[in-house]
Order: C-alpha cells, then structure tokens, then sequence
C-alpha cells in the first residue's frame, strides 16, 4: 500500500534497509571451502585480534626500510626483509636479508634470526620475492627471486635460497649466545637449525612461471623449471652415518620395459613407458646426484669445501652452494661421514631428450615431424603419496603436411607426461593433434596454451585441507606500488595491521 501522506513518504526514504550479514565464522568456513576469502572480511575486526605494526615494532626499524610479508604456516614468527643498493651507481647491486621475529600478541616482536639471501650473487634489479613453506615441513622455508623482465631481454635470472627455520624452544647442540644477544646468525655445531643453500640459473622465453601450490607439493622437496629441465631437488638433514637412509629421491630400480600404444589416433590414451629392453637401468633422459655438507673438520682439503664442483653444466645439475648462517661454506664429504650433514639430491629430467622420445615411440604424426623449435613446459599434478609429477609439454615444431610432403609447415602440438620421481621413469599420457600455426606470434601460441593449462587445472582441482596447503608470502604489492593492509594468521585469527 501506497503512502497515505507526505510525511509517510519522507519516512519511507530515510528509513534503513535491513542486510542480512553472515556470521563471521561461517565466512571463514566458507573462504576455506572455495579458497577465496573477501578482503571486506577482515576491515571490521574484534580489537583483541588486531595489532597495529607500529605499536610492536621499534620505529628504528621502519625508518631502516624493513618491509613485512607475513606469518610463517606455524604462526610463532613473522617475516621481513631489507635490501640495501650501494653507494657506486656503477658497479653496486642489491643486498637482501630477509629476517625472523617471533610474535608475542601481548609483547612486541623479537627478532631472533636474519640470513643473506641469494649470497655471492651479484643482483643489479630489484627483485620479485615469494617466500613459501612446504605442506607439513616446518623446518625450513624456501625464497624465490626473480628479475623483472625489460623488452630488450629474452632471458630472466632466477635465484633460489633455502634456509633452515629457527629452533622453537632452546637447542643445546645450537651455538651458545651471550645473554646480552638474541639475534642468532653465527655459526654453531647444530646443521638443523643453520645451514643455507643459495642457486642461480636463467630461464628463457617462453619463461616458466612460478607454481608454488604444485613446486612444493612434496615435503622437502622442490621442483625447479629450468626451461632446458625439471630439477627435483630433495633437501634433509642426516643425524647419523650417511647411507641411503636419508635418500627422498630415485630410491627404486626397477626393470625398464616399453609397451606400445594400443590407439592408432592422433590423441594416445595408453600410458606407454618410454624406454625399452636401455636391464635395469637409468633412464637415458634422467640424471641423478646426492651429495652431503657438514661442518668444517680439522685438517679438510680445501678442494672439497663450496658446490658441486663436478657440475659445470647448469642443464645436468644445479649449481648450489651450501653454508651456515653466517655464509660460511660447508665442506662437501667426499667420505663416511658420522655427524651432522645437509643431503641435496638432484633428480633431473631433460626436455628436449624426453619430446624427442615421446614422438618417435607414441605420436601419430611422428613421419611427419622434421624438428621442434620451442616448447613450453606445465606442471599440471604432484602427488605427494605416489611421487608422480604430471607435466604438460607444449611445442612449436616443423612438419610436413599430410598432403604436401615437400615443404614443412609450423605447428603447434602438446604432449602430457607423467615423471615417476622413485624409479626416474616417464610414462605417455597423451599426444595431442597438430594445428597449424598461420601469421600467429610465439607470443599468441603459448598464451593461448597455458589458458587452456589453467583450465584443464580447474578441471582437476581439489581444495586442498588447511595442514596440506602452501603457506606463500610475497612483495608483489610492493612492485605494483601497493602496500599489504594487515598481515593474517587465519589459522589462529590474528592479524597486524600496516
């Protein structure tokens, strides 16, 4: 019914709408169901949960230029970083530490650790960070820098440290700190909670990205796109006699044997393994090393001490350098070992090996192929449980057409593999068709391919549990001239606001 006066009328208009608003705990239910949580969530919150930055942190250290990520996944501490550019324009670079505070809700931060990071690099950009755990391995973390891209460029520097988390309660085998000094970044006889390791290499266009949720999808290991190979690296720490207890990687050989595809079209649904007979054996596309780093013993050659010198070639291997907090270089055991040591394996699969395979053993159109020019490689899966990493290869590769055997055309095809990281074996999962490629750039082509990576991912999605996802912190905001407004610990329903 209609207002029966004016009065009515203004007091229609003035009168409030009533919203229905959902209970804060039931968005939060419902964030950890799709994976999205509204940033309007976190604008009105309870003042017991909220702490403002600048009422826990010495101004001291704002005005030195410490920029704060986030909460670590077990929520004790809270990271920063500095970067420092030196006084010669001409020949200076930037230096990053990144830095511990353990967070009190009723006390102020105490910093407790810092580290270099990317030491003995010289890094003239400033840098994208994204600073990650693994799913259940709390006792280290992972830094991911890269350079920003510039037109001119077709390559990108990437930089890699992984450094051990500070100790949660007091260690005895940790180095032992004058009471006047809590800040630990020296060098003791406890490896598990002071070892880092540092790695550069480039990648070119088209550049891999990275893919944090699937690259650290396995407990102490990490998977590293190189553009020429998959590198996964396994980090641990050994307590004892070096032996193959503490091996992650390649711990099974077993006989190798290639069953051909039981389709004749152009898409192959079999799973075919690659080699054929090359015994028991290692995979031609494969290769695999572990190589421990303890302390400094009395009188240690000197020749054994820094990376793994053996591996000039950054296409095999990663060039790693391993040390203590303070950057001091561990020594590489070349012999039985009984204390503390840090074990990197490297477990490598070659690209260009493995194309080359995949289309002679299990694609249709392999009498038509002549050469790939490029490729582009998409983790797709990672389980954990069965260590099976399901990749996407897309290709721009010559041929000749089906009617015209003369002149090769360009064509755009992929391929799904599946990499078996106990035994080092792949295995066909699929050859895609080829489409020619006419007046489209590189540029359009694999933009186009990792759409439909993405959404062949959404396709295969599964929310992950709150103890199976990727803790991920990064400066991206920083770089876009935006700045994080609060920092949360969903986990316990905390948050600093900046």
């Amino acid at each position: 019914m209609a207002p029966s006066s004016k009065s009515e009328k203004n007091d229609s208009k003035h009168k409030p709408q009533r919203r229905h608003k959902d209970h804060i705990v039931k968005l939060l239910v419902r964030g950890k169901i799709t994976g999205q949580l509204s940033q309007h969530l976190f604008r009105n919150l309870p003042p017991r949960v909220c702490v403002p930055l600048k009422n826990i942190v010495s101004e001291e250290f704002l005005r030195a230029g410490h920029i704060f990520l986030g909460f670590t996944k077990c929520g004790r501490y809270v990271l920063s970083y500095t970067r420092d550019w030196g006084e010669d324009d001409d020949f200076s670079f930037y230096t990053y530490y990144l830095y511990w505070w353990e967070f009190n809700l009723h006390s102020r931060l105490k910093q407790v650790q810092y580290v270099r990071l990317f030491a003995g690099e010289e890094i003239y950009n400033d840098l994208y960070l994204t600073v990650c755990g693994w799913p259940n391995d709390q006792s280290k973390i992972v830094i991911f820098g890269f350079n920003s891209l510039l037109m001119a460029e077709n390559y990108r520097d990437i930089y890699i440290t992984i450094v051990s988390m500070p100790s949660p309660k007091p260690c005895p085998d940790c180095c032992k700190l004058p009471s006047t000094l809590s800040i630990r970044n020296g060098s003791g006889k406890c490896l598990e909670h002071g070892y880092v390791l540092n790695s550069r290499y480039q990648v070119v266009y088209p550049f891999p990205t990275f893919q944090h949720a699937f690259q650290l999808k396995k407990d102490q290991v990490i998977l590293l796109n190189t553009s020429y190979s998959l590198v996964a690296c396994g980090i641990s720490l050994c307590q004892g006699k070096q032996g193959d207890s503490s091996q992650i990687l390649y711990t099974k050989r077993a006989p190798l044997s290639y069953q051909p595809s039981s389709s004749s079209s152009t898409t192959s649904s079999a799973a075919s393994s690659l080699p054929h007979g090359v015994e028991p054996s290692e995979p031609g596309y494969v290769n695999y090393s572990r190589l421990h780093y303890c302390h400094q013993q009395p009188c240690s050659v000197e020749q054994n001490t820094g990376a793994a010198a053996g591996y000039e070639d950054d296409k095999v291997q990663l060039p790693f350098t391993v040390t203590d907090l303070k950057g001091q270089t561990l020594q590489l055991v070349c012999e039985p070992h009984n204390g503390q040591s840090v074990c990197v394996e490297q477990l490598t699969l070659d690209f260009e090996y493995l194309i080359n395979e995949v289309i002679r053993r299990d694609a249709a159109w392999a009498p038509q192929f002549c050469s790939f020019s490029d490729y582009d490689v998409v983790i797709l899966e990672v389980c954990p449980e069965t260590n099976i990493v399901m990749i996407s290869i897309g290709l721009l590769l010559l041929a000749l057409s089906a009617s015209d055997h003369c002149r090769p055309n360009t064509y755009h095809s992929n391929l799904q593999v599946s990499w078996d990281l106990n035994t080092g074996v792949c295995c066909t999962v699929g050859v895609g068709g080829l489409t020619e490629v006419k007046g489209q750039t590189s540029g359009r082509v694999w933009s186009s391919y990792r759409k439909s990576c993405v959404n062949t991912l959404m396709k295969w999605l599964v929310p992950e549990s709150g103890s199976r996802n990727i803790n991920r912190m990064t400066n991206e905001g920083l770089h876009k001239g935006s700045s994080l407004q609060v920092l949360a610990d969903s986990d316990r329903c905390t948050w600093i606001v900046l």
